[in-house]
């Protein structure tokens, strides 16, 4: 479906001149994202989209709604090693699972994301880089320019429905992290922020030195 090669780094611009759709299907640019309407066909178009782009594209659906993201900035891929060296100790006491970059999938349905960092709690190993949200313990996402509304609204809602125990969004653009926990109707009902830079206890676990952006 590329009509022209991408140019590195891929953005979400790019994408949009780049994207040939088969016939009847609809495609903007907003919040810093590539939007589909996938229709009846969403999942299969979804797979052939996430097959012929780079792995660092992140194609993700919600019912029949296709987003693509581009390339991860630098500074968010900063962040989210420095996360990722945090928690390490704290997820091997657990038992936990980790993975970087994994489709997650909703229990039902055929919406599924792909997550910065997720942590499954031990049990029956799914194949390859897929993980069922429920399974998750706790789902963390960097939100960064230009595409930082997904994170903070769409995936939020998505990981409280898919039954993620905590959601860890660490906020670039904003300058701030939080902790939501507790999901429940498709929401969190607690949670807790904190500057970035400043100390955020995580539930039963570590106090995360949040990063400070450059």
């Amino acid at each position: 479906m590329l009509r022209q090669p991408l140019a590195s780094p891929v953005t979400a611009q790019g994408l949009r001149r780049s994207l040939a759709l088969p016939r009847g299907r609809s495609m903007s640019l907003t919040e810093g994202r590539v939007r589909i309407d996938g229709g009846e066909d969403a999942r299969a178009l979804a797979a052939r989209l996430a097959w012929e782009l780079p792995d660092e594209v992140r194609v993700e659906l919600y019912d029949e709604g296709i987003v693509i993201a581009g390339e991860p900035s630098p500074a968010h891929e900063t962040a989210v090693r420095d996360l990722a060296e945090q928690l390490a100790p704290f997820a091997l006491s657990r038992q936990w699972a980790v993975r970087r970059g994994p489709t997650v999938l909703m229990p039902r349905g055929p919406a599924y994301v792909r997550c910065d960092l997720a942590y499954a709690r031990a049990g029956p190993a799914w194949p390859g880089e897929v993980l069922l949200g429920s399974d998750l313990a706790l789902a963390v996402e960097v939100a960064a320019d230009p595409d930082a509304a997904d994170d903070r609204g769409l995936k939020r809602a998505f990981y409280a429905t898919a039954g993620a125990s905590c959601y860890l969004l660490v906020d670039l653009p904003l300058r701030q992290a939080t902790l939501f926990d507790i999901p429940c109707d498709g929401d969190y009902q607690q949670r807790v922020t904190a500057p970035l830079g400043e100390p955020l206890q995580l539930p039963d676990g570590p106090v995360l030195k949040t990063p400070i952006p450059d």
